[in-house]
């Protein structure tokens, strides 16, 4: 008797491991039917709203641009801009407008470096020269600010070579435009330096 409650025991023992295998592997079933499960849901709400989304964006761009014409013709500062625009214009040359020096200290710890500037925009001719002068006049004080605020955040890497100036000019080039004609066509075509000096 004893013994075959020793044979029982192992036996018992084994039956337990093998029942308590098959509930692990039928609970890892049931995980994995359940994160695939999860994942077929999100894949259709997903597709459902990427749906939603590209015929709200194609159905509301009639009405947008229409809201956006109306908005063009209330904000005076892109009636101004307008006004200044050229038909037809007598040469196909850009016209110069020259800013004043702006000085500021270059971002370089434990050396006092400074950078005097001198730039010239290159507008385009679409631009009526007069009206465009004006206009840019009393812009002049934003120009000075923002060019002397990037000047301060460059140091003397970033200054050196003819690749740094070209980078310097096309970023000088985009801002200007970007703070001038916000919503329009720009009308800087280049910046030219009358004066870089680092001392």
């Amino acid at each position: 008797m004893a013994d075959d409650k020793e044979k029982k025991e192992p036996e018992a023992k084994e039956e337990q491991k093998k029942k308590a295998e098959s509930r692990k592997s039928s609970g890892f079933r049931l995980f994995t039917w359940l994160i695939l499960g999860a994942v077929v849901i999100a894949g259709f709400a997903g597709g459902f709203a990427l749906a939603q989304l590209l015929a709200d964006s194609d159905s509301a761009s009639p009405r947008q641009g229409e809201a956006e014409g109306n908005q063009d013709n209330m904000n005076p500062e892109n009636n101004a801009v307008n006004d200044m625009l050229v038909d037809k214009p007598k040469d196909e040359k850009l016209w110069p407008f020259d800013l004043e020096p702006v000085i500021a200290n270059l971002d370089e710890p434990g050396v006092t470096r400074y950078a005097r500037v001198t730039i010239t925009l290159q507008l385009s001719p679409q631009m009526d020269q007069e009206k465009g002068v004006l206009f840019l006049e009393g812009k002049k004080p934003i120009l000075r600010d923002w060019l002397t605020t990037y000047i301060a955040g460059l140091n003397l890497e970033r200054v050196r070579g003819t690749r740094n100036l070209g980078r310097i000019k096309r970023e000088l080039r985009d801002s200007f435009n970007e703070l001038l004609f916000p919503e329009g066509k720009p009308f800087v075509h280049n910046i030219l330096f009358k004066e870089f000096a680092i001392q």
